[in-house]
């Protein structure tokens, strides 16, 4: 297991600068003690591919759905700006490969998961880190991937909605630093966005997904719902499903509850 643990672990623009080893991931930092979101501020400036937009809190976090991503301190809030290759994947695929090497980087330092689409899991079913991808279009172009990744590094989540939380210190069982936590993260993802072969990525990430052989619950943005057993990835990115019914469907969005991980509730 890798030691992150010294006495300056809190998040500095100096402490992340010391510890980068990327090609151009990070390379420009912008550093902020509190915001109200970082994908607002990367709307602010003029980003390039590699662009690190980093707070040690947001007033305003936004996570999947819309809803309210709570930011304390002692968390690691972040957007990474990457420019996608012409030849390269979707937006889900994109969603899936930094998902990894998010995984590769707390994996480093407590066993976790990856909860279908974009959630960092602890081996005991809580939260440890929230992953949102949005894209910015320039006509029919892409012209960037906003990669928002929020990780509850020494924060303690602590309320009736973060039931199913927890943060990387409190399952290592000792301080984390930050700064080194969150170069790793930016390290691992280069080195996942600029692999050749997407199809040897998206099988490891099927390998470390616990949502793939569970039953699972998806509620659909107008409200339907469907259960059944994730039987696999499709190489976009979706989960493929069996059905209740017994039909075979991809879902690529909606919201996915995983059964069994954290009791026998769906979470």
């Amino acid at each position: 297991m890798k030691e992150y643990t010294n006495q300056n672990h809190a998040l500095s623009k100096e402490g992340i600068i010391a510890h980068l080893a990327t090609e151009t991931l990070g390379r420009e930092v912008h550093f902020f003690e509190s915001v109200t979101s970082t994908f607002d501020e990367a709307d602010k400036l003029s980003v390039r591919h590699g662009t690190l937009i980093c707070a040690k809190r947001q007033t305003n976090g936004r996570g999947r759905l819309g809803r309210q991503w709570l930011s304390q301190r002692g968390g690691i809030y972040f957007s990474l700006i990457i420019r996608p290759r012409k030849e390269a994947c979707s937006l889900q695929v994109y969603t899936a490969i930094c998902a990894l090497g998010v995984q590769r980087a707390i994996g480093s330092l407590v066993p976790c998961t990856i909860k279908w689409p974009n959630d960092i899991v602890s081996s005991h079913g809580k939260k440890l880190c929230g992953i949102l991808c949005k894209a910015k279009f320039a006509g029919d172009e892409c012209e960037y991937i906003n990669v928002g990744i929020g990780i509850n590094a020494n924060n303690r989540p602590q309320s009736r909605e973060l039931l199913y939380a927890s943060s990387v210190s409190e399952c290592a069982l000792c301080e984390i630093d930050e700064n080194a936590l969150i170069a790793d993260v930016l390290c691992q993802i280069e080195r996942c966005i600029n692999a050749d072969d997407t199809d040897a990525l998206m099988q490891e990430f099927a390998k470390v997904c616990l949502t793939i052989g569970s039953d699972i619950r998806v509620i659909y943005p107008d409200g339907n719902e469907l259960r059944g057993r994730c039987t696999g990835l499709g190489s976009d990115g979706a989960i493929v499903v069996s059905t209740n019914d017994g039909t075979t469907i991809e879902v690529n969005s909606g919201e996915v509850s995983v059964r069994g991980i954290y009791g026998e509730e769906y979470v």
